[in-house]
């Protein structure tokens, strides 16, 4: 099965991968891991320190995913 296309450039949704839960493409960070990092306090800055690979438009877009699917992300972090 091919991943779900999602209207955010950097993210992807694959049923035969991670679950099927939204990850950073090319990578195999879960958007719910930057909203863990980004809830509980920690700046854009010190992010981008732990996931050295990822640029700032992969990490504003898995926010921006969050933030238009707070339902399903919050749901991935219970």
């Amino acid at each position: 099965m091919s991943s779900v296309i999602t209207e955010h450039p950097y993210i992807e949704k694959d049923p035969d991968r991670y679950e099927g839960k939204a990850v950073i493409k090319d990578t195999r960070i879960p958007v719910a891991s930057i909203v863990n990092h980004y809830r509980s306090g920690m700046s854009i800055e010190e992010i981008m320190e732990g996931y050295p690979s990822l640029t700032p438009a992969r990490l504003f877009d898995a926010l921006s995913y969050y933030f238009d699917n707070k339902d399903e992300i919050d749901k991935d972090l219970s």
